[in-house]
């Protein structure tokens, strides 16, 4: 099977707003060569499969094993409402089982910490908070209103993990070499500690950008590093503070910084030694391109053999949309993913 990669512009991404501004987001599409199947949209209901046993299993079964786990990572596309469904239901599933939950999103910035705690003991809506984040907000917000409304009624608290946006734009554009002392003072000293991996997959991706010359690409990779070590960072902070000793941690990111294990749970792992699991859905063919989107778009194909090297499991559990019969689809499905 070849995967064709599409660069296309989107909301987020591996340098946040820097990448915005300069060429708004790093997106890839894949477009998947079948025969005369494509994938299913919401009329057909997801499927958990367990990555593990390589076996569908129903979300009951899933939800008991995650609840073993002290820490549960959520990927997501960002813009994809069936992913953020599936988190919710997942954190609800968790709730049911008794488990004192804290909930970690790569949403937040760790500045916006005191905005955030006190939209969450208020009874204000989302609106206000997303009003009083101004333009540092993260920009479809009401997408996570169901997961932030719960966790306000069950009383769970929130962590902003992110780095703030204006480090990671200059992380990007600079290196850290173009950090002030006290920037530099905030980034984790494990920043630079990248799993070759990671790294390979990243750089494998990254390629369909004709504009990312090897010094670019090296602080993109970079500024992704950033925010992959201050999530982990502020994971670790809580989970071992007073306030999160007995919590359950469920951590909601992009799926670029979950998959394989890399990224966050990799450096979470260096310090904060528990069992975790990692669920993703899949994409599915649920978001549609705009032209613009389009018209940015570099063909770049990636086998599976281009990724052999990568020789763990990418997640615990992964949801999908089950295939079906479709003569209209020619053989080509296209599905979206990103480095987030």
């Amino acid at each position: 099977m070849i995967f064709r990669l599409l660069l296309t512009n989107g909301i987020s991404g591996v340098v946040g707003k820097y990448v915005c501004w300069q060429l708004f987001l790093i997106v890839f599409t894949i477009v998947i060569m079948t025969s005369s199947y494509s994938v299913a949209q919401t009329k057909y209901p997801p499927v958990m499969i367990d990555m593990v046993f390589g076996e569908p299993v129903p979300m009951n079964q899933a939800l008991d094993d995650m609840a073993t786990a002290r820490i549960v990572y959520l990927g997501e596309h960002h813009t994809v409402p069936r992913h953020h469904k599936f988190q919710l239901e997942i954190i609800k599933g968790l709730v049911e089982r008794g488990l004192d939950i804290a909930i970690g999103m790569e949403m937040f910035s760790i500045e916006q910490q005191g905005a955030l705690t006190e939209w969450l003991q208020s009874g204000s809506h989302l609106d206000e908070l997303i009003i009083k984040l101004g333009k540092e907000r993260w920009n479809n917000l009401n997408d996570y209103a169901g997961i932030m409304y719960f966790a306000r009624q069950v009383k769970s608290p929130i962590i902003c993990l992110n780095a703030p946006d204006a480090l990671v734009r200059k992380v990007a554009k600079e290196g850290l070499g173009g950090l002030d002392e006290s920037q530099l003072e905030s980034v984790p000293k494990d920043v630079n500690e990248i799993n070759p991996q990671y790294e390979r997959l990243l750089r494998l991706k990254l390629r369909v950008h004709k504009s990312f010359q090897e010094k670019k690409l090296d602080r993109i990779i970079l500024a992704q590093a950033v925010r992959d070590s201050v999530m982990a960072r502020s994971a670790v902070d809580y989970l071992k503070s007073d306030y999160g000793a007995g919590k359950t941690m469920i951590i909601i990111a992009g799926s670029g910084h979950l998959n394989y294990g890399f990224g966050i749970p990799e450096k979470v792992g260096r310090h904060f030694d528990a069992p975790y699991r990692i669920a993703l859905p899949s994409e599915s063919g649920e978001l549609v391109l705009t032209e613009q989107e389009l018209r940015h778009a570099v063909p770049v194909e990636i086998t599976h053999n281009d990724l052999s090297f990568i020789k763990v499991r990418i997640a615990d559990y992964l949801s999908v949309l089950p295939l079906r019969e479709d003569e209209s689809a020619k053989g080509v499905e296209m599905i979206q993913a990103g480095i987030q």
